[in-house]
């Protein structure tokens, strides 16, 4: 079967741009966290920032990519960029770990989602990711960049990998290592190597 890998990460940590080089490699695209029958509604929520119906919509969103992911992966590899972990990571922050943990159980998600062979978890200092955000410009979205700059996400993601049992390959690129993107990116290539396709 064709394999199936999440890029996951805090925001402006670099995701996008492995999981492009990476795809590329492969022959394959990066395929988008939200489905596009769903753009409309996100801009409603993003409108009215309500953490409920965010975790609503990211939730049905997830449902739905997995089974688009399942039937892409029956001719061609699948890499996403974020899914449920980022789902389950950031609104276990907005809304806090019980709920979301609850919904976990009561949807038995693990058992009714299709789960990736290797989430690679990227990451960078709050000084690296801040000046990233800062230099990439726009509007700071209150469920992603905001919650990013004002928490420790990263603690979050690691609560949520422990609910499952998938290999995780974890990639730093903050600024103070000072690593190229292509070194860096070719240190993310051997691990995936070595875990997916050894």
């Amino acid at each position: 079967m064709n394999k199936f890998i999440v890029y996951e990460g805090l925001d402006a940590c670099g995701k996008t741009t492995l999981s492009s080089r990476y795809a590329q490699e492969r022959n394959t695209t990066v395929h988008s966290a939200i489905i596009k029958q769903a753009e409309p509604l996100r801009k409603m929520i993003d409108a009215n920032q309500s953490k409920e119906s965010a975790l609503l919509f990211f939730m049905l969103n997830n449902f739905l990519k997995s089974e688009e992911v399942a039937k892409a992966r029956e001719t061609e590899e699948v890499i996403l960029d974020r899914y449920l972990f980022s789902t389950l990571a950031y609104q276990s922050i907005l809304l806090g770990e019980e709920k979301v943990r609850m919904m976990f159980d009561v949807l038995n998600i693990a058992n009714n989602i299709v789960l990736p062979d290797v989430i690679v978890f990227v990451k960078a200092d709050a000084e690296t990711i801040n000046n990233r955000i800062k230099a990439r410009g726009g509007e700071i979205q209150w469920y992603g960049d905001a919650v990013t700059q004002n928490h420790c996400v990263e603690s979050a993601y690691k609560m949520i990998f422990n609910w499952f049992d998938i290999p995780i390959i974890e990639i730093d690129t903050s600024e103070k290592f000072g690593l190229s993107v292509e070194e860096t990116y070719q240190l993310m290539k051997e691990q995936i190597d070595c875990v997916v396709y050894k």
